[in-house]
């Protein structure tokens, strides 16, 4: 079984090389937990949207989002903090190298790149959100 330290190594290196949960390629944007939550990330510099429906939203891609590392991170959003793709979850189980993540990243942002969103959204729902994410 590996370690509270390895699993931590793992995720730091997965999230801090990816990004793609703050740079818009997933999400336009993240729900936030009530005005108080709301105000903290405005402190901070941060784009946040109030809804029709008073519901508060943090919009991406995130300006906390520095070269693929956060720079608020002792201070983001719930939703962040709890928030776990599919490869990550994997690559903690050990049903997935952390290079093959790394990996499935780079072709993500190679198909981005060249345009081909609809592949690029294919890889995402398949490798990074999953299936369940969509239920």
């Amino acid at each position: 079984m590996a370690s509270k330290s390895d699993h931590d190594q793992k995720t730091s290196s997965l999230c801090t090389r990816c990004g793609l949960c703050c740079d818009g390629s997933l999400f336009s944007d993240v729900e936030l937990k009530g005005s108080s939550e709301a105000d903290s990330m405005e402190f901070l510099g941060l784009e946040v949207e109030e809804e029709e429906s008073h519901r508060h939203v943090l919009i991406q891609p995130c300006r906390g989002l520095k070269k693929r590392c956060c720079s608020i991170y002792a201070h983001r959003p719930e939703s962040c903090r709890t928030f776990v793709c599919l490869a990550l979850e994997q690559v903690r189980q050990n049903e997935l190298s952390l290079e093959e993540a790394l990996r499935i990243v780079q072709k993500i942002r190679r198909l981005m790149a060249s345009g081909q969103k609809a592949s690029a959204t294919a890889w995402i729902k398949t490798h990074i959100l999953g299936p369940a994410f969509f239920d």
